[in-house]
């Protein structure tokens, strides 16, 4: 390409990139978008039966905590980098400034991968709850890939938008969907039955300490999916510097806080000697048969609906995520340079939006077209498969994190740029130890299938290596210039 076709293109750009909208989330709304991603309620309903049952049992609700406490330890170097490093690009800014542009690129392209891979499983998520409940309310027999096809548009409609509509919808939802689990703990506390007993059994070590313990972090893990989600939003953010930390800390904290205090209480309204047994019989139905338990058959109802709109939060944050990755290598002219653009007035990616929200709408087509069930392979093997590759990128992005502080001195704090980061990398590799070791249990499938998915996980992350390499070899001056961009 000549140099007057180059500056062509740049100017092409420049033209369409209206760049992403500035000083526009605080704390609040970037928290509403991590911990709408992690998606309490469905964590509380999906996942802690399965900790109670196979994981640590009476031990979960420490498991939560040691969870929690690890990902502290990354998101305490995560967020010293974010003083040096605002991009859309996140983890891919991170590691590409840390450890090179081709590992920042596998990291980019396991980053897409997986977020997509969720997504899509929430689509099966979706479809079949807000299938299910329109059965309930109204006797209509809706498909669920059309439940699924209505939440894209609106998750499409949202994310062009501005990301100032989307969280202030996040934040009506996460109210209601929090407030429920309030009530659910009130009534624990309040209204259990005769014989049950509050105690901090639970959080002793004999507890937590036992054969389950890695299923148990595993699954705990999978559970704050998202949080690492805080630095994309770092340009839109106000105040980044001082944003961006608050609002990752305080939703890892109250998502601990969440999931440890309600697992607490349901073992504490079952009893410490049935609640393993109970779970194992109940399996997705526990939070249900507590609920009626405590409240009566009306909140059971409200569960119904919440699940719907928990995870249709939890989609609009996926939403935006993959469309800002997309956006950031789109503006390096990495992939498809329209990918790079936004809106003259929303300045949000469009582009971005719709490509992704079309691929994801193809993925569900795929299994619907194979009638292949929503729930049980659809929702549970692709949110397993995107959690193990998330889980991956974090324990890249954490070696990225150390050695960045280690290679530039540009932060000579001990515990913000050495010890947490260097612990942070031993936890995240003990959680992607566990991960690769459960994968069965975590995909929901068996044999040679969960295998292929785990496999497909590193493959991405080769290809974007590759690619990188390609770059570097045919374009070498975009190569090097990868890195300049990033700090701007």
């Amino acid at each position: 390409m000549s140099h007057t076709q180059e500056h062509v293109l740049r100017s092409a750009q420049a033209g369409s990139n209206h760049g992403l909208k500035q000083n526009t989330l605080g704390v609040t709304s970037i928290a509403c978008y991590i911990i709408a991603a992690a998606s309490p309620l469905t964590g509380v309903i999906a996942i802690v039966p399965i900790m109670l049952s196979i994981g640590s049992g009476v031990g979960s609700p420490a498991a939560f905590i040691l969870a929690a406490s690890i990902l502290m330890l990354f998101a305490v170097g995560y967020v010293a980098m974010s003083r040096h490093v605002s991009n859309a690009g996140a983890l891919y800014a991170y590691v590409t400034l840390g450890m090179g542009q081709l590992a920042g690129l596998g990291t980019a392209a396991l980053t897409i991968f997986s977020y997509t891979a969720i997504q899509v499983g929430l689509y099966g998520g979706f479809g079949f709850y807000a299938a299910e409940l329109i059965a309930q309310t109204t006797g209509a027999s809706v498909p669920w890939w059309l439940c699924s096809a209505v939440a894209s548009l609106a998750c499409l409609y949202l994310g062009v938008s501005g990301v100032h509509s989307g969280a202030k919808v996040l934040g009506c939802l996460m109210t209601f969907e929090c407030l429920l689990l309030l009530v659910l703990g009130g009534g624990m506390i309040f209204n259990s039955p005769e014989g049950a007993e509050i105690t901090m059994a639970p959080f002793a070590p004999s507890a937590l300490l036992n054969p389950g313990l890695g299923v148990a972090l595993m699954f705990a893990c999978a559970t704050f999916i998202g949080f690492e989600g805080s630095a994309i939003y770092s340009e839109e953010a106000r105040d980044p510097q001082r944003t961006i930390p608050r609002a990752t800390y305080f939703s890892v904290l109250f998502m601990a806080a969440i999931y440890s205090g309600v697992t607490w209480l349901i073992i504490c309204t079952l009893g410490t000697d049935k609640a393993v047994d109970i779970a194992t019989k109940e399996s997705g139905n526990l939070v249900f048969r507590v609920s009626d338990l405590v409240l009566g058959g009306w909140a059971t109802s409200f569960f119904n609906v919440f699940i719907v709109t928990a995870i249709f939060a939890a989609l609009v944050t996926f939403h935006n995520n993959i469309a800002r990755y997309l956006y950031s290598l789109g503006r390096q002219n990495l992939v498809w340079a329209p990918l790079g653009y936004t809106g003259r007035k929303a300045q949000t990616p469009y582009v971005a939006s719709i490509v992704q929200t079309i691929s994801a709408m193809l993925c569900v087509a795929f299994f619907a077209i194979m009638k292949l069930d929503p729930y049980n392979v659809l929702f549970a093997s692709m949110t397993g498969m995107g959690s193990i590759g998330i889980i991956l990128a974090q324990t890249i992005a954490a070696v990225g994190i150390f050695v960045f502080f280690r290679r530039t001195k540009c932060d000579r704090r001990l515990w913000n740029a050495f010890l947490a980061p260097l612990t942070a990398v031993v936890g995240l590799c003990v959680f992607l130890y566990y991960a690769l070791s459960s994968v069965e249990l975590l995909l929901g499938l068996t044999g040679i299938w969960a295998q292929l998915l785990t496999a497909l996980v590193f493959i991405v992350f080769a290809m974007g290596w590759l690619y990188g390499f390609y770059v570097k070899k045919v374009q070498p001056a975009k190569y090097a210039r990868i890195k300049s961009v990033l700090c701007e």
